[in-house]
């Protein structure tokens, strides 16, 4: 009977440690569930940040092309303005030189 007894109480004490480690599989299931979860929203969050690089880079480019058209177009402007100076100053020139000429 105490051999039986002693058994009993073996198998009490296996299946006490079956039982709790179990219950510590089943925590660390939950832990990780948690992990999951927290790592699932970095993801995320760091998707949301891409996109919006994304967007950023192209609203760029777009301004860089055109300050690019924009600078064409005032070096252009600024050409013809130097031009029509330089005529001006030549006619005004000239007309200054030949009444001095004729006299």
């Amino acid at each position: 009977v105490l051999s039986t007894l002693e058994e009993i109480q073996e198998r009490h004490d296996a299946v006490k440690e079956i039982e709790q480690k179990l219950l510590d599989l089943h925590q660390i299931y939950l832990d990780m569930t948690v992990l999951v979860e927290a790592q699932g929203e970095i993801l995320d969050n760091i998707e949301s940040q891409v996109s919006n690089a994304v967007d950023h880079v192209q609203s760029g480019t777009t301004a860089l092309q055109n300050a690019k058209k924009l600078q064409k177009k005032t070096r252009k402007w600024t050409c013809i303005a130097i031009i029509i100076l330089l005529i001006i100053i030549a006619v005004t020139v000239v007309g200054v030189i030949r009444p001095w000429k004729s006299a």
